[in-house]
């Protein structure tokens, strides 16, 4: 029977914590924010960027082969040699006048520190479909963030060059087809604790909204 109920209860989570309702992008819709945020924030999120291929590989080698090419797509899709996301990433922190090397020798802010420490041990600890639902609870908001962040990048920060935007133009579709596959995942296979399996999604969803608020708080300082 598929898991109609947990999509539901998973869905409505996402919805509560929603990213796009944190302050720090509520400011980047309104053009808010300060140059020297952005760059802080293209310093501290690069972390999380770099980490994800790691956790998609931790997972790859739990997973089963109902898992295991859904996880192995996502990460080709990370790894893709024509674009790399951790490059196109970068190109963005470049456009804001932040260097290669600047990204490599920042330090994380503890909130940054915490989300990959919370996706890497989920990934690596949990139940299978307790990983599942974390990374999907994380990529469902993705296309729509990604939108919201080209339009105030072009309207305020005079971010317009399509090298500077090339990470989110992707992933406002590659996402799409990153949660329709997790989403499809769970509700075929999502067999376990359901009460476990929604804990560890909210601890993920905190995570991610703890990490923009670790940025958003040292760019008021």
């Amino acid at each position: 029977m598929p898991n109609t109920e947990l999509l539901e209860k998973l869905d409505a989570a996402i919805a509560e914590k929603s990213l796009l309702k944190h302050p720090f992008y509520q400011d980047w819709q309104a053009g808010k924010l300060t140059r020297e945020s952005l760059q802080l924030y293209a310093q501290q999120y690069y972390k999380h960027v770099e980490a994800f291929p790691q956790h998609l590989r931790v997972l790859a080698a739990r997973a089963d082969e109902s898992l295991k090419p859904v996880v192995m797509e996502n990460l080709a899709e990370e790894e893709n040699p024509a674009r790399p996301h951790a490059k196109l990433w970068r190109d963005f922190a470049g456009a804001l006048g932040v260097t290669e090397e600047e990204l490599a020798l920042s330090n994380s802010l503890p909130g940054t520190q915490h989300v990959v420490a919370k996706f890497r041990e989920i990934c690596a600890e949990r139940s299978v479909a307790e990983a599942v639902a974390a990374l999907y609870g994380y990529e469902a908001q993705v296309p729509e963030i990604a939108t919201t962040k080209i339009d105030g990048l072009k309207k305020f920060y005079g971010i317009t060059e399509p090298k500077g935007l090339a990470y989110f133009e992707v992933h406002e579709e590659a996402d799409k087809e990153h949660r329709a596959a997790w989403r499809g995942w769970l509700e075929a296979n999502a067999n376990g604790n359901e009460a476990a399996i929604l804990k560890s999604t909210n601890e993920a969803l905190d995570a991610l909204w703890g990490a923009l608020s670790a940025v958003h708080a040292n760019c008021a300082n």
